[in-house]
């Protein structure tokens, strides 16, 4: 990618955000462009994705109750991502670096609106197809998670893989894979376990470890574009996280089809979560825990407008019935301009309680992503 060379290009970079730089790695049949030096040259990558929240139902004006996948918007504009960063790929060596914010998933989740370090790797390939990489980056669990935000169809992840998956984290990864119409992809890693990218605090680790297999001309880590014929990914995959106070096993599958303008993306998983070290730290689980969820999602792009629909089961605990059981769907339209370096959609999200007491909590957003 050539520098930007107008006053434009110079803002839009700005303000940008980076992919993550382990996004083209992500895609199994991406050609990813190969520098002829030793060290490749570095190219700016970046990524903006601001929400505009048109409606939202209140359970409560002043305090809305606290639900998995609800960021509890009141209507209004904010900056869902915002990423900056460099990265390069040769045929021995790829490296990336990106820094950026972000607003939290849904109430629930953790979120200081600070400015952090996203991912920061370097890897190294002994023999061709196989690399060994090494930094902060995304374990290997969940194609939806390994997904760049800009390449998802309604701008926002499942609460599945939001909250059964690992998030980044300092660690080591193995990744080797096949080329052709008929591929394989192994990838396992070791990680501190702490999200912490500065060094390890505890004597806890995260193990991660998934095998996928794909046919076909097209990627499978985005539903849009690169639709040739018929390709067909399905993965599998596994990760033990052995945190301070709680243990975590978690196992997943999941599916990506596409055909012409048709895609299908699912996913299921579990995790099976107890308590450790308990007189250390107070664990987030009292007794032993089981949570699971699955999404189904379709979608047809016709040119470049690919509307899409999301349906998703999630439980937070199989053995009580409460707030933590949830069935949403999600609906929407995706607008992709000027070489999907741009996205402009809006969707509505509908939210369902199965266990506990119904709750007034669905959005309708608009969406706009520049992504460079």
């Amino acid at each position: 990618m050539q520098k930007p060379s107008s006053p434009l290009s110079l803002l839009a970079l700005g303000l940008g955000l980076v992919l993550p730089g382990a996004a083209l790695a992500d895609d199994d049949n991406a050609s990813a462009p190969k520098a002829s030096s030793p060290i490749p040259k570095p190219q700016p990558i970046a990524l903006v994705q601001a929400w505009l929240t048109a409606y939202d139902m209140d359970e409560n004006a002043q305090a809305d109750p606290a639900g998995y996948g609800d960021p509890e918007d009141d209507p209004g504009l904010k900056l869902r991502r915002a990423r900056l960063g460099l990265e390069g790929e040769g045929d021995m060596l790829r490296y990336g670096v990106s820094v950026g914010v972000g607003s939290a998933f849904d109430s629930l989740s953790d979120d200081d609106h600070g400015v952090e370090l996203v991912d920061a790797f370097v890897g190294y390939a002994p023999v061709q197809g196989l690399w060994l990489q090494a930094g902060v980056m995304k374990p290997p669990i969940s194609r939806e998670q390994l997904m760049s935000s800009s390449k998802l169809a309604l701008a926002e992840r499942s609460v599945t893989s939001e909250w059964l998956t690992p998030g980044r984290d300092a660690g080591l990864m193995v990744d080797w894979k096949t080329e052709g119409d008929a591929r394989v992809r192994l990838r396992g890693g070791g990680f501190n376990g702490n999200g912490d990218f500065l060094g390890d605090d505890n004597n806890g680790k995260l193990v991660a470890a998934r095998a996928e297999f794909a046919y076909g001309p097209s990627g499978t880590y985005k539903t849009w574009g690169g639709r040739e014929g018929f390709t067909i990914g399905v993965a599998g995959d596994f990760f033990y996280d052995m945190d301070v106070a709680v243990d975590t096993m978690g196992v997943g599958g999941d599916m990506m089809i596409k055909v012409q303008g048709f895609h299908f993306l699912a996913e299921g998983r579990m995790n099976d979560l107890k308590p450790a070290n308990t007189d250390v730290a107070a664990p987030g689980v009292l007794s032993k825990t089981t949570r699971w969820g699955a999404f189904g999602q379709v979608g047809y792009a016709f040119g470049p407008v690919e509307p899409a629909v999301r349906f998703e089961l999630f439980d937070d605990d199989t053995d009580v019935d409460d707030q933590g059981d949830l069935m949403a769907m999600t609906a929407g339209v995706t607008g992709h301009l000027l070489d999907d370096h741009v996205g402009v959609g809006g969707g509505y999200v509908m939210r369902l309680e199965t266990g506990g007491r119904s709750l007034a909590n669905d959005t309708a957003r608009l969406w706009m992503t520049l992504a460079w």
